[in-house]
């Protein structure tokens, strides 16, 4: 790692001297910040917990997204069918909606886009999502 930096900053040298660099520097350097900053972006989005659930996920984001929303056209009990596939699954919604609707809200959101739970509770109307959190709420796990 050490040589090859040596080596990249003995050719910059060279290239400043015959005055040929300085532009191309600002390019590379400007070029570096910005894969900087999207590596920086990148990691802290990968960073972030994203919750998986092998049991209930499907093999594509599509796939996952159908399954979701064509739950979410059902009542209330297909969204509570969905969640208790996965017992994981089930706990973590039960201690999510009993710290809030906000708290709920962003455990939907660190769910993996695999996963057709998410998809549901996200296209279900407010009052269906309202009536789930309360039910997850007075669950005893």
């Amino acid at each position: 790692m050490h040589k090859k930096t040596r080596m990249i900053a003995a050719s910059v040298v060279a290239a400043v001297a015959l005055g040929v660099a300085a532009p191309a520097a600002s390019a590379v350097s400007a070029h570096r910040t910005v894969a900087t900053v999207a590596s920086s972006h990148s990691a802290a989005a990968s960073s972030a917990t994203v919750e998986v659930y092998p049991e209930v996920e499907l093999s594509s984001e599509a796939a996952a997204r159908a399954e979701g929303e064509l739950v979410a056209q059902g009542k209330l009990s297909a969204l509570k069918t969905l969640l208790k596939k996965s017992k994981p699954l089930f706990k973590a919604a039960v201690n999510a909606a009993k710290k809030g609707k906000a708290a709920f809200d962003r455990w939907v959101n660190s769910l993996s886009n695999l996963n057709p739970v998410k998809w549901a509770i996200k296209a279900s109307p407010n009052y269906i999502i309202t009536e789930l959190i309360v039910w997850l709420a007075q669950q005893v796990i």
